[in-house]
């Protein structure tokens, strides 16, 4: 059975992010040509470069309607079919700029792709979130989990951690805010992932791969560890945060 349009997504790329858009809304696609010096398409936009990132320009989608009227983008993926996919919002605070360039985030296979929203790629502004107060660490749990990072000890209370994940795949999201370090799907959800040294000020050293997946501050989100240290290891100073305010600062006005 040939899939109705309207229900198919142009899969494409630039700076090694995977996107898609509805295909219905795509006119043309046209290969650049490979001369450098030759001008691009009038009001077109190269996709890597507003999103900051490293891109090889390849292929000028010709869009309908809104502005801009050319995307620029580095590879052509295939079309694929929205009754396959898993559509999801992206997490709040996974975007750093407003209004968020992307609608929403589609998985195909295991493959998670950002849909664009094309009319907000050149009006979008920078969003600052107000850290955490500084506070005072929280008095020691009955039950709690310690884990290292950078050097450092943390706990975090059991009633907090919803799961413990080892070297889990993360998909990279541009503009994304400082200390965000990719989109984790788990439980048939997407949580943001947050380096630990990140979000407390520390030098971020080496390459953690452990998540300790949280529930704290309305949200489930994913934060980056060193390692989980077992029963025994719990000598020394320990570091508490207020996991809520962490994961869950104010956006600046």
């Amino acid at each position: 059975m040939i899939t109705p349009p309207g229900r198919q997504v142009l899969l494409f790329a630039a700076g090694g992010v995977p996107f898609a858009l509805p295909l219905m809304g795509v006119r043309e696609i046209v290969k650049l040509p490979s001369d450098p010096g030759r001008p691009a398409p009038h009001r077109s936009i190269s996709l890597a470069d507003v999103l900051g990132l490293e891109g090889k320009p390849r292929f000028a989608l010709a869009l309908s309607g809104e502005a801009p009227a050319d995307l620029i983008v580095d590879e052509m993926r295939g079309v694929g079919d929205l009754a396959e996919a898993e559509a999801f919002r992206l997490p709040e605070r996974s975007v750093a700029a407003r209004p968020s360039p992307f609608a929403a985030a589609l998985r195909l296979g295991e493959v998670l792709h950002l849909e664009l929203a094309p009319a907000a790629l050149l009006n979008s502004r920078t969003v600052v979130w107000r850290p955490a107060p500084a506070q005072e660490d929280r008095p020691p749990a009955e039950r709690e989990l310690l884990a290292d990072r950078g050097g450092r000890v943390l706990a975090v209370p059991l009633s907090l951690v919803v799961q413990v994940i080892d070297r889990a795949r993360l998909s990279m999201i541009p503009l994304a805010p400082p200390g965000h370090r990719g989109l984790l799907y788990h439980g048939r959800a997407l949580h943001s992932v947050w380096d630990a040294a990140a979000l407390l000020g520390w030098p971020e050293s080496g390459n953690p791969g452990m998540i300790l997946l949280l529930d704290a501050g309305g949200t489930t989100a994913g934060v980056l560890v060193d390692r989980v240290r077992g029963l025994g290891e719990g000598d020394g100073p320990v570091r508490r945060p207020h996991w809520d305010a962490l994961l869950a600062p104010q956006e600046e006005g």
